[in-house]
């Protein structure tokens, strides 16, 4: 059965855009993908710049006020005391990776749910596309889509620089050239704050401005782990204490890939890293009432679909493999470079022919054709063609086969792909048990700035709300 696909954000319910009117341009059909003419060039780089500030205004265009609201969310930051130390606006960022939205309905993570409860909640967060967790990390840290940002997925092929990424590489994947923007630890140590990272992807590229506290990734680190340093970076001196903490926490996304969405471990782990939350709840407030000083803001970059042999889509039935750069199997997406871009265009006229002859469960692109609503097109970085599976089924070869019992890296307004968000603390006053309107990941990093007090450039961002998850009619 097809997984549901959830109603699109900035779009009409039919599909079609409303409002601005789209700009118009020349587009060719590229002589072989990824290497036009200069005409060409220059005309669609032309026509894709018109085309991301009409995709902008039309963004900005769909927001609206919240009648329900009296005040924007989040407050604005202010200094505030325990009763025995002052504190600077200060905001914790916990971030499980692969914690499908509807999760939270299971009954398995009050701690989780008590945030929401106390503060805002959003129907749901949606993910920036692929919904992978090294691009939907890095554009929540630095408000940008991957396609800006540079990390474009888990792993590819810089052909400018002729060297591949991997995140399994630590080495060759913190070097600095591969991580554009600017993240929001960065943004807080620039503007003489302090920031704390741990183990969030993209902490530990080593560019010149560091985060003031960083926790390296490693295996075997507990939640609970992870919640004790928060606690111990809280209870430095003022003139020490980090105003910024981002955490990542990946245990659901792993038993989710082995165990799927909806396996006994999986369960566990929700009730697992919930319990570590309870923790940090405790640990605040034993400090005084910190709960209501500090500002806790949960999130997840993707959510989790269940796999199996029976949507395995082997694509080396129909495609020569053996000159494919930088394979990565095992995803819903599948990005095709070969060195020959000859070789390349027979590969995607045989998978569109393929594809329509024998009406298979996927879609071709060339990298200009790819919808503009993934805001994927606009770097050498993401391959020339690009395969999508339809919600539900995996890229494999046939010696691979199926490894795992969960995936993402589909569609990002595919309903199992939504991710959470909710924030308690002093800039976010209670709203009840109503949910806020579900925005786009790219706007959290100025939501973060926003609660800090940190200044973010006009423009400088992806996102359109101007660092505010509602704003009163």
């Amino acid at each position: 059965m097809m997984l549901p696909v959830s109603k699109t954000l900035g779009r009409e319910a039919n599909g079609t855009r409303s409002g601005l009117e789209r700009p118009k341009g020349r587009t060719s059909f590229l002589r072989t993908p990824g290497t036009p003419d200069l005409e060409d060039s220059l005309i669609n780089t032309k026509r894709r710049k018109d085309n991301k500030v009409w995709w902008r205004r039309e963004r900005a265009s769909k927001m609206a006020c919240d009648p329900r609201i009296t005040q924007p969310i989040p407050l604005a930051p202010r200094v505030l005391s325990n009763g025995t130390h002052e504190f600077d606006p200060t905001v914790i960022v916990l971030s499980f990776d692969g914690l499908r939205a509807d999760y939270l309905k299971r009954g398995l993570t009050p701690n989780i749910l008590s945030i929401g409860a106390n503060g805002v909640a959003a129907e749901y967060m949606q993910p920036s596309f692929p919904t992978l967790t090294f691009p939907n990390h890095y554009s929540m840290s630095t408000g940008l889509y991957p396609s800006s940002h540079g990390i474009v997925a888990n792993m590819f092929y810089d052909p400018v620089l002729n060297e591949d990424f991997n995140y399994k590489i630590p080495e060759k994947s913190w070097d600095p050239k591969w991580w554009g923007g600017e993240p929001i630890w960065e943004t807080a140590v620039h503007q003489k704050q302090r920031s704390g990272v741990i183990m969030w992807p993209g902490g530990e590229s080593l560019r010149p401005v560091r985060p003031t506290y960083h926790v390296r990734y490693r295996t075997g680190v507990s939640v609970l782990e992870k919640m004790e340093t928060l606690l111990a970076w809280l209870d430095k001196p003022r003139e020490e204490r980090p105003t910024v903490m981002t955490v990542y926490i990946s245990e659901v996304d792993s038993t989710g890939h082995d165990f799927g969405p909806y396996g006994k471990k999986t369960q566990k782990a929700l009730g697992e890293v919930d319990s570590a939350v309870g923790v940090l709840l405790d640990g605040l407030r034993a400090r005084g009432g910190l709960d209501k000083v500090v500002n806790l803001v949960l999130v997840s970059d993707h959510g989790m679909s269940y796999v199996s042999t029976a949507k395995c889509i082997y694509y080396d039935d129909y495609i020569d493999t053996s000159d494919l750069i930088l394979e990565e199997s095992l995803q819903p997406h599948l990005s095709i470079r070969t060195k020959d871009p000859q070789r390349m265009l027979e590969i995607y006229h045989t998978l569109k022919e393929v594809q329509e002859r024998d009406h298979l469960p996927f879609k071709v692109y060339r990298r200009d054709e790819i919808p503009e609503r993934y805001n994927y097109r606009d770097n050498e970085r993401i391959a020339p063609v690009v395969v999508l599976a339809d919600p539900g089924f995996v890229m494999t070869r046939r010696d691979m086969g199926l490894a795992v019992a969960g995936a993402h890296g589909w569609d990002n307004e595919m309903e199992d792909m939504r991710a959470i968000f909710m924030a308690s603390g002093p800039s976010f006053p209670n709203f009840g048990p109503e949910k806020l309107r579900p925005f786009e990941n790219v706007e959290l990093y100025e939501i973060i700035a926003r609660t800090v007090g940190l200044q973010v450039k006009e423009g400088a961002t992806d996102g359109v709300h101007n660092g505010y998850v509602a704003q009163p009619c």
